[in-house]
């Protein structure tokens, strides 16, 4: 019995990936038939040459207006990109783009966040995106390679997004963290899709831009770490709610707070500013930086 439960555990453990994977580790397991690589791009960005056995999916297959913003697709449509992935339960899923900007890398851990969302947990960031692969000196294809659909269905985490009321409802409750550039919270710098300037009252800053280096690799994780907790008083134990201007910026805060950095209850109000800041009875804050205090 002993052995099964250690076989077991071994098992669990080879399974799992850390959130974060190098070129050198997803070369070495390209043959992982549970491995699902999902080059996130349009299909032109794509064609030229991808990573062997990458699928392609576009941010637009994970999201679509509603009204003045744009929100997550609906269950059966994120199920329906799901499986044509070829994504289920035991599937280990490596996004990457090929990044150009940094809305690129953004689409990423959107869709990282909207597949934890839906039940796939088992999802890592390939750092530094196509660029690392290619220094590498990693083969690189010009095939389309076919992927069975898989019969995944969707699992709703509703624990992962918060939306207007809730946010009302948790004001100065719980921390929450705005992505967005310094002089978008502080109303300085005007948003063009957000009527009202500022941030969310009682919200912090953060803008996703610091977990990064210029070659969009993402920073020392203990570095990260003790920012979190010594700067912003997080407990990984307590909730923390995440946004910014419209659901992209604040999905890398979600990847680094809850995938590299391990807090265990992290909430992302997609609809973020263009919602809250659109809406007249809000609450709202402008010229100051605060502090979440409990």
């Amino acid at each position: 019995m002993k052995k099964l439960i250690v076989l077991l555990l071994f098992s669990m453990g080879a399974f799992a990936m850390e959130p974060v994977v190098n070129a050198e580790w997803l070369n070495k397991n390209l043959s992982d038939k549970n491995l699902r690589i999902v080059h996130v791009s349009e299909a032109d960005d794509y064609m030229p040459e991808h990573i062997v056995n990458a699928q392609n999916s576009s941010i637009g297959k994970w999201r679509e207006s509603k009204g003045s913003y744009l929100l997550v697709r609906s269950s059966q449509e994120i199920q329906d990109e799901i499986q044509r992935l070829g994504i289920d339960e035991k599937s280990r899923v490596v996004l990457y783009a090929n990044i150009s900007s940094p809305m690129d890398l953004l689409k990423t851990t959107y869709i990282y966040w909207a597949l934890n969302y839906h039940g796939i947990k088992n999802v890592a960031i390939l750092n530094g995106g196509m660029s690392s692969w290619r220094e590498s000196g990693y083969e690189l294809s010009d095939q389309v390679t076919g992927v069975k659909k898989s019969d995944y269905k969707v699992k709703i985490d509703s624990k992962l997004v918060a939306d207007k009321a809730y946010v009302m409802q948790n004001l100065h409750k719980l921390p929450m963290i705005d992505a967005r550039p310094a002089d978008k919270y502080l109303g300085i710098t005007p948003t063009d899709t957000v009527e009202r300037d500022g941030h969310i009252s009682g919200a912090m800053s953060y803008s996703w831009n610091y977990s990064v280096d210029n070659s969009y690799m993402l920073k020392d994780a203990k570095k990260l770490e003790a920012l979190f907790r010594d700067g912003y008083n997080l407990d990984k134990e307590s909730e923390v709610l995440v946004y910014c201007t419209g659901g992209l910026e604040t999905s890398f805060n979600y990847f680094v707070l809850s995938g590299v950095l391990g807090y265990k209850h992290v909430r992302l109000y997609d609809a973020s500013m263009k919602e809250w800041g659109n809406t007249s009875d809000t609450p709202m804050t402008k010229y100051r930086y605060e502090m979440f205090k409990k």
